[in-house]
């Protein structure tokens, strides 16, 4: 296996006194009554890349499914007026539906705060509401953004049509970059990374149509935030890494003969996780 030389140093060895908390905590902020597995597909991403600590922050009907996917995971119940535990990366929007109180809850999160945040499915239909057809998103003092848009979702926050994105995605992905002030993972075919300056570019060369599966965005966002909270540096080096591991674990598992299944890619992250950070 060759790591491309642009993420190959994104893959660090372990510290020999690591503990839970110098190797990363990760929150995810998601779910909904319609919705109530993302987070925890997010969460199980997290634990797989190497978070040491998730800490869920989900309706009560996810705690199942939680149990069974995170056993490790802590748990904060999703209320429009909850403050999710401190962590080193809180990603955010999976499943939290397009209602009121999920502006509420972004609002929350995002007003004034710094951090680092992984902004996934619902949460980025929050900022294009916000921001898609003005002038944009300016972060907060020390508030670093991963947005995670696939092309319909790039297409609202830019205000463009679903075409023009496909036209040209690294100009879209540009166009996200300077609108948000943010590092930008658009997703898909050679799904590409943008870095918060415009200027550093990776374009993705795992990956297969065996992950055109629900749920699959969801564990990439839970891998980016474990993979940022583990680096603790360069948002854009922890995204393309992310997306580069994601793939090849879809690779492995098809190349085995095994069912490309969330778990099954999971599984295979851990492994491939495992192996690079040593």
């Amino acid at each position: 296996m060759e790591v491309p030389s642009q993420i190959r140093a994104s893959f660090v060895a372990r510290r020999p006194d690591a503990n839970k908390y110098t190797v990363g905590t990760v929150a995810v902020v998601g779910g909904s009554g319609r919705y109530i597995h993302a987070p925890v597909i997010a969460g199980l991403g997290a634990r797989a890349a190497g978070a040491g600590l998730v800490q869920l922050v989900v309706p009560d009907a996810s705690r199942i499914a939680a149990g069974s996917l995170v056993p490790e995971a802590t748990f904060t119940k999703l209320v429009a007026t909850c403050v999710p535990p401190k962590a080193d990366v809180v990603a955010m929007g999976m499943g939290l539906g397009t209602g009121v109180s999920t502006e509420v809850i972004v609002s929350r999160l995002l007003s004034g705060s710094s951090g680092r945040f992984v902004i996934d499915a619902d949460a980025l239909a929050v900022l294009a509401g916000w921001y898609g057809k003005n002038d944009g998103y300016e972060p907060a003092a020390g508030q670093e953004l991963v947005l995670t848009p696939h092309e319909g979702e790039a297409a609202k926050l830019l205000g463009w049509r679903r075409e023009q994105v496909s036209s040209d995605r690294l100009a879209t992905a540009r166009a996200i970059v300077d609108r948000y002030g943010a590092t930008v993972v658009l997703k898909g075919v050679n799904t590409l990374v943008v870095s918060s300056d415009g200027e550093r570019v990776y374009e993705n060369r795992t990956g297969n149509p065996f992950m055109a599966l629900g749920g699959m965005g969801d564990l990439l966002a839970g891998v980016i935030a474990a993979r940022w909270a583990y680096l603790k540096g360069d948002p854009f080096a922890s995204a393309a890494s992310s997306v580069w591991l994601h793939g090849l674990a879809a690779d492995e598992t098809v190349a085995e003969n095994r069912d490309p299944s969330i778990r099954n890619i999971a599984e295979k992250i851990g492994s491939l996780r495992t192996m690079l950070d040593r």
